[in-house]
């Protein structure tokens, strides 16, 4: 971050997703920032929508400044055919239904829409960053697709941010907290060769990274949400193994991975995505905590 909260301008911040793993800690950054927050949700937000239906509360925008858009069907589930078109539909039906409303309104608030990595090509192909090309498989379409849903928003010149996020590290939700159980059991280990790239972000950076987006007029286009450097898979098991006092010994075989999940295990757990944040590095973002060991202790033991 580089302004501090008193110059900070003081917005109205509309929220989807503020229940999950980065909506509730973004939340609370936001109002101890001094903004004004209110959330949209099917059931209990400030303000409801049903995205299948295309309804929305008619003044949810009312004097809204910036939109952050992080709702969507989970991805760590089995994709039967359904899963698959409750994950597309959810992330491109919410946004354009966001983009459509934003059109229709004076002030046209800032649109800051949560996408993936997956956006990239997952297997090696060295280093990317912003300015590669998206890649092939059911994730990349579904990340193509999202952030194109928000394109009649850029073709009329209004602030659009796609926040591309790598793996979020938290103890409580997310892909590490999967993997805790047998890490903690002692019978954790290597997944697949391990040499595949993991891309990782400690969850106060994310929130901090959608904090800039928020506050930064001048921020606009992809932003690779990740740490400065990735880490394999082997070093990153090694790491977690060292932080919970743990031996790292079992390695799960990459088929094993593919026969339990199927496409998803394929797609996200043995994926290699060497991802650089080179558009954070351009604007000076400060990571607060850069480094693997740091980031898997702070949320783990502290």
């Amino acid at each position: 971050m580089t302004k501090n909260r008193d110059s900070v301008r003081h917005q109205a911040v509309l929220v989807t997703g503020a229940t999950g793993l980065v909506g509730q800690p973004l939340v609370d950054a936001l109002k101890a920032r001094g903004h004004t927050v209110r959330t949209l949700s099917r059931r209990s937000g400030d303000f409801l929508w049903d995205v299948p239906a295309g309804t929305m509360d008619a003044s949810t925008l009312d004097d809204v400044d910036c939109v952050v858009h992080l709702a969507g069907e989970p991805i760590a589930q089995r994709w039967s055919a359904k899963a698959k078109r409750r994950i597309l539909e959810s992330r491109v039906s919410g946004t354009s239904m966001l983009a459509n409303a934003i059109l229709s309104t004076p002030n046209r608030p800032a649109f800051i829409c949560a996408s993936g990595i997956n956006y990239y090509e997952n297997k090696p192909v060295g280093t990317v960053d912003e300015n590669s090309p998206s890649g092939s498989g059911f994730l990349a379409e579904v990340c193509s697709k999202w952030e194109a849903a928000a394109a009649p928003l850029i073709d009329n010149g209004s602030r659009v941010v796609f926040v591309r996020t790598g793996i979020a590290l938290s103890a409580t939700g997310g892909a590490l907290a999967q993997m805790l159980l047998p890490f903690k059991s002692g019978v954790g280990g290597r997944i697949g060769s391990g040499a595949q790239h993991m891309s990782w972000i400690a969850l106060n950076d994310l929130v901090a990274v959608y904090i800039r987006a928020v506050e930064d007029s001048g921020l606009a286009g992809p932003i690779n949400a990740v740490a400065p450097q990735s880490a394999t898979n082997i070093t990153f098991t090694k790491t977690l193994g060292k932080v919970l006092h743990r031996p790292t010994l079992f390695p799960i075989p990459a088929f094993l991975i593919k026969m339990l999940f199927g496409q998803m295990g394929t797609e996200t757990i043995l994926a290699d995505l060497d991802v650089r944040p080179k558009r954070l590095k351009e604007i000076k973002f400060t990571w607060q905590t850069p480094k693997l060991a740091e980031a898997l202790q702070e949320c783990l033991i502290s």
